[in-house]
């Protein structure tokens, strides 16, 4: 009997509903998506236990900040030269996996130096600094080719019905990744896992190496890329690497302008959210139990922080799981819509087992329950904003751990469409529009996205993820957005403003034989995430550094007068989220 699935579980809609022929889609994804939680691991470990353990080796606090500018500078660096040069690599292996495959190595061989350093270095105090300083550095820069690898070759290997679903489970995936990592600093490693190291550190980054080696070689294995023959540019002329790089930023649609100008304001908010929030929630704890001289009263104030990043992790993970499920995409909705009638019966068929109607009778309820409640990912990008900024300007007024930590579970919310919906964005019209120029004989950027893979027929299942629920006929119409049959801009399936309009237009003004390369795109986004880390890091340092001239004539001993400062830092973090969510509502209105 011929398969009756409709694309990515939607209804004619566009909204998700249970299918029960999905599993094979689920693992699909998770292939596809699993080196990122790996990856998140490894970056939890550095940021989360990076500075007590630089500190150990005998790094002056002052050497220690300084230490972290590589996490910007290898960002603003690497990821968009790392994403214009996979673009145009010619590897047989793949535009994105040789970077993937280079930088992880070289990820390993890092972990490895900061957790043996001591060793290595023979136990000389400046020798050992220096190598972990060095390998932080070198790591830093291996994450960001990584991640600037595994975000393109999402948007590679799928079409732009299917970006949203694909950047949802790298969500999940980051989240997973987090969960962990947080959930290891509450574990005496060396007691439970002595034969991996005599250390803490060591024993951390032996799992790290680990979980990145393996989640890398899974996608690497289950992903298969076709090799470009005639790149655009080549590696060797850097001058023109450079240059077409920033001439790209000039000739990018409005629509992905607008969301980088949100992310730049929102991650003004994000960077000291992220830097300072286990110090703030910490200093909260002090300043309600003690003295910060008293050891013990330390150590629990230090654990209070963890745990508030824990369930910022945990909240997030929820919330990413839990969302999709209550949103919809511009993309799924026109593919849905496009694809023929046959293609979107039920999945349950038609059979007459009592077990199949109660199944069914569930699948419509909950459907219907979706059609009511679910909003575009622009809307939940500003919604999300909105409720960032009460945390952030809460911070100001708020003197408890408890409070402290509600504040952190929100913002849980926040952080999970944070890393999801402006990918989705991205790669909805970057998939879209490279999508267009494959019918008209593009031979660059991301080729092909009408199958899940880029090599496997549509029948196929090894080594990609096919889309056998999309005819190959029908590749344009899919990816082009229409407006509602009403002809109304503020209308749209579930009554709220048609956001995805934004998408439409991009595509009805684009040049057929003009193409986005993902790796470049997302590279430059990256920029814009980058810069306001240096503007934050600047702009609180002005601010500590006004209240210890202020305080310097009047010492204090209590706990407290950090959260003060960092109240104060967060707050305008708060104003600058507020910012964020005007753009996006003005996207939302393109």
């Amino acid at each position: 009997m011929e398969s009756t699935r409709s694309p990515a579980s939607l209804s004619r809609s566009g909204h998700r509903f249970p299918d029960l022929q999905g599993f094979a889609d689920v693992t699909r994804f998770i292939t596809l998506t699993i080196a990122l939680s790996g990856l998140q691991f490894v970056w939890s470990v550095e940021t989360g236990h990076g500075s007590p353990y630089l500190l150990s080796l005998g790094l002056q606090k002052s050497a220690v900040s300084l230490v972290w500018l590589a996490g910007p500078l290898s960002g603003l660096i690497t990821q968009p030269l790392v994403g214009f040069l996979s673009d145009n690599c010619t590897s047989k292996l793949g535009r994105r996996r040789p970077y993937i495959i280079g930088a992880t190595v070289s990820a390993i061989v890092c972990l490895t130096i900061i957790g043996w350093a001591r060793e290595i270095a023979g136990g000389r105090q400046a020798a050992t600094v220096w190598l972990a300083v060095v390998a932080f550095y070198v790591l830093d820069f291996a994450i960001n080719c990584i991640q600037a690898s595994l975000r393109a070759i999402i948007v590679d290997m799928l079409p732009a019905s299917r970006q949203d679903d694909g950047t949802t489970w790298a969500s999940r995936m980051i989240g997973i990744g987090n969960v962990l990592g947080y959930l290891m600093g509450f574990l005496d490693l060396p007691r439970l896992l002595p034969f991996l190291g005599s250390t803490q550190m060591q024993i951390l980054t032996t799992i790290a190496s680990v979980s990145l080696s393996l989640t890398v070689f899974v996608t690497c294995y289950y992903t298969k890329e076709v090799p470009i023959t005639h790149p655009s540019v080549h590696a060797s002329d850097s001058f023109k690497v450079f240059s077409s790089l920033f001439a790209s930023l000039r000739t990018l649609p409005a629509a992905i302008k607008q969301i980088f100008r949100i992310q730049f304001f929102a991650w003004i908010g994000w960077f000291p959210f992220l830097f300072y929030s286990t110090t703030y929630v910490a200093d909260l704890y002090v300043a309600n139990h003690g003295s910060p001289d008293n050891k013990a009263i330390s150590d629990e104030a230090t654990r209070a922080g963890s745990l508030a990043m824990f369930i910022h992790a945990a909240s997030a993970l929820v919330f990413s799981i839990v969302l999709p499920a209550f949103t919809y995409s511009a993309a799924a909705v026109a593919s849905a819509s496009s694809s023929s009638p046959r293609h979107h019966s039920s999945t349950l068929g038609n059979s007459s087992s009592p077990l199949l109607s109660i199944l069914r009778n569930i699948s419509n309820i909950w459907h219907r329950i979706q059609k009511k409640v679910s909003i575009s990912l622009t809307t939940i990008w500003i919604i999300s904003l909105c409720v960032f900024a009460v945390p952030l300007f809460s911070t100001a007024v708020i003197s408890t751990t408890n409070s402290a930590m509600v504040l952190m579970g929100i913002s849980g919310f926040s952080w999970a469409v944070g890393i999801w919906v402006p990918f989705s964005l991205l790669g909805e019209i970057i998939s879209s529009t490279s999508g267009q120029s494959a019918d008209s004989g593009h031979n660059g950027g991301a080729r092909g996205n009408d199958d899940y893979t880029q090599v496997a027929s549509i029948d196929t299942d090894v080594g990609g993820i096919p889309l056998e629920t999309i005819e190959q006929g029908n590749s344009r119409d899919d990816v082009h957005f229409r407006r509602s049959r009403s002809g109304s801009r503020g209308s749209n399936i579930s009554g709220t403003t048609n956001d995805e309009d934004i998408i439409g237009r991009e595509l009805e003004t684009q040049d057929p034989g003009k193409s986005m390369s993902a790796g470049t795109v997302l590279g430059l986004h990256n920029v814009f995430v980058v810069i306001p880390q240096f503007l934050t890091t600047l702009a609180s340092s002005l601010i500590f550094a006004l209240f210890e001239y202020m305080d310097r004539s009047h010492p204090k001993t209590e706990g407290g007068q950090h959260a003060k400062e960092i109240g104060i830092v967060l707050c305008l973090g708060g104003v600058s989220a507020t910012i964020g969510a005007y753009q996006a509502w003005k996207l939302s209105r393109f």
